[in-house]
């Protein structure tokens, strides 16, 4: 009995901290090392990078990234959008359009991907020109 509450808790803890295996393209992507978690970045030494930003529900997910230099960031629209019913319907459309003042902007689209390589250390914001400052992120790169 013990060994399987241990076990529970276990199991619960990894679960919390992102164990297991992702869900797909559009889920948390955990799949591409080389950032957050590796050696040289933060977080858990063998870990992967968390560099695609999915838009969904009018925000980003995560609104918040950590990279290292070099590392290419995807910004990716949901392929269908789900009423939560069984119904389907066209995807809202979102842009990602950079603060920084370099004029680098997706185009106002409702799926598909946009990616930005970051060259220089620094901590890019961004938002959703359609609304506004509510649908906000950034890129730390280190």
């Amino acid at each position: 009995m013990r060994k399987w509450r241990l076990l529970s808790i276990c199991l619960a803890a990894a679960a919390a901290c992102g164990g297991g295996s992702s869900g797909g393209s559009t889920g948390p992507a955990n799949s591409n090392p080389g950032g957050t978690g590796n050696p040289g970045g933060t977080g858990n030494p063998g870990g992967s990078v968390t560099n695609t930003v999915n838009l969904a529900d009018q925000a980003f997910n995560p609104a918040s990234v950590t990279v290292p230099v070099g590392t290419t960031v995807t910004w990716a629209w949901p392929s269908t959008c789900s009423d939560g019913y069984g119904g389907y319907y066209t995807c809202p459309t979102h842009s990602v359009v950079f603060d920084d003042g370099s004029n680098i902007q997706s185009p106002t689209q409702s799926t598909g991907t946009f990616t930005r390589t970051f060259s220089a250390a620094g901590t890019f914001k961004y938002h959703c020109a359609i609304h506004g400052s509510s649908m906000s992120g950034q890129v730390v790169v280190q």
